[in-house]
């Protein structure tokens, strides 16, 4: 655990205000995390509630209403047809998330899902999860791109983000399946949920690639070539 302190810290000491957030799928239930209890919420705001707790908590499939259970690991909850066609309500049509189902289906499509499920999701600041599979980062666009550019300068590899969906499905299937970083800008909904300011990104880190973005930090280049 002293390990993920010290990545904390130091993320803090390079500006980066907004308590890390680490993501652990488990089998078993860690003793350090309390239960989340019976409370339904969309993934993107019960992440976001790790900035006003002390302690990780963990979640279950039953905690998520939408497909962030799927996407990052724990799987889906079963739901009924007027529970289903009540999403789709609020998902298809003017003014939600799609035109119509068939681009729905598409966007779906594009991305790598799990297909080895986990039972519990131990969410936390990344200095109190043990061995986390993620972390996310929150911060202005500038922010981003200098943690983005950490591993391009050390790895030569483009960091792909994603952008035109949830801030779940555009985050976790391309970090998880290529143990690399990744930025996106999630969708209005996913943003207000999170609470985020207009100029803020998020960015998924694997916990592998952690130590390669920030040993890199202090490597790139700062404001114009001289």
């Amino acid at each position: 655990m002293s390990r993920n302190k010290e990545y904390a810290q130091q993320f803090k000491e390079m500006g980066y205000e907004r308590k890390i957030i680490a993501f652990k799928d488990f089998d078993e239930i860690p003793d350090y995390a309390e239960p989340y209890g019976d409370d339904i919420s969309f993934h993107c705001a019960i992440a976001a509630e790790v900035w006003e707790r002390d302690k990780p908590f963990y979640i279950t499939n039953k905690n998520v209403l939408c497909g962030g259970a799927l996407y990052s690991g724990i799987g889906n909850r079963k739901v009924v047809k007027e529970e289903f066609d009540g999403g789709m309500s609020q998902t298809i049509g003017v003014g939600c998330g799609y035109k119509t189902r068939k681009q729905f289906r598409s966007v779906n499509q594009q991305i790598p899902h799990h297909f080895v499920h986990h039972t519990y999701q131990v969410i936390g600041a990344l200095e109190d999860v043990e061995d986390p599979d993620v972390v996310m980062v929150i911060a202005s666009a500038y922010k981003i791109m200098r943690l983005c550019k950490a591993y391009t300068w050390e790895t030569g590899k483009l960091v792909h983000g994603l952008s035109g969906s949830a801030w779940c499905l555009c985050s976790f299937p391309h970090v998880y399946k290529n143990k690399t970083i990744s930025f996106a800008t999630g969708d209005e909904q996913s943003r207000i949920l999170m609470g985020l300011d207009e100029g803020e990104l998020s960015c998924l880190i694997h916990y592998e690639t952690v130590p390669i973005v920030l040993e890199n930090y202090k490597n790139i280049q700062t404001g114009l070539a001289t």
